[in-house]
């Protein structure tokens, strides 16, 4: 019994700094500027893209981020993650594709990055 909650305790523990490592490495990214474009506006879904002006303060190359739309109620109403290698230091546009649907598309008052 003893080894089970050892072992619990470590994974919980392991999990927590891998999180935490996580959040600090959130704090070496900084989102500029978020922009969008219809690509294509079918009869039920849009085509957008999605880019974001990144810059990389920190020593890792590979960023991640997660930019979310956000109606007029800050709820969230679509997400796009948007991935790709910022140089230490540098300004980098990271670009996603993401197909919305046409009334949650006009519901869209702006996109945000979310940490």
């Amino acid at each position: 019994m003893k080894n089970k909650i050892r072992t619990i305790f470590l994974f919980f523990f392991l999990f927590g700094i891998l999180l935490a490592s996580n959040a600090l490495a959130a704090d070496n990214i900084a989102v500029l500027k978020i922009d969008t474009l219809v690509m294509e506006k079918g009869v039920e879904n849009y085509s957008l893209t999605v880019k974001a002006f990144v810059k990389n303060n920190g020593e890792s190359d590979n960023v991640t981020i997660n930019v979310v739309a956000i109606d007029q109620n800050d709820f969230e109403l679509q997400n796009s993650i948007l991935t790709g290698f910022v140089d230490q230091g540098k300004i980098r546009v990271l670009v996603g594709i993401v197909k919305v649907p046409k009334g949650v598309y006009q519901e869209i008052v702006r996109w945000e990055w979310k940490k």
